[in-house]
């Protein structure tokens, strides 16, 4: 099925949404943590380089907004996402529910 998320950041600061393979919320947050340190890892958004990063907006400005378009998950469960600009996931996530 088709899914369409526009992702709205009325923060002050950057964010991005990134939907990852099941399970795969600590990983992924985890090195968006390390990329911290990277001189390059504000230029890849943050976004790190792993095939369980499924879908991603780049880092959203504050008022702004980003749109992602994509095909549903075959596999039934849930897919979380987060924002991986380095220590936000742990408070920034949430749950897609694939039926």
């Amino acid at each position: 099925q088709p899914v369409r998320i526009v992702f709205e950041n009325p923060d002050l600061m950057q964010h991005n949404l990134v939907l990852v393979a099941q399970g795969a919320d600590e990983e992924v947050g985890m090195l968006a943590d390390q990329m911290a340190a990277q001189p390059d890892g504000m230029a890849k958004n943050f976004i790190p380089a792993s095939a369980k990063v499924l879908q991603a907006t780049p880092l959203v400005n504050p008022n702004g907004r980003a749109e992602l378009q994509f095909n549903a998950p075959k596999e039934p469960g849930q897919y979380g996402y987060l924002c991986t600009f380095p220590g936000h996931w742990r408070v920034m996530r949430g749950v897609l529910m694939v039926e």
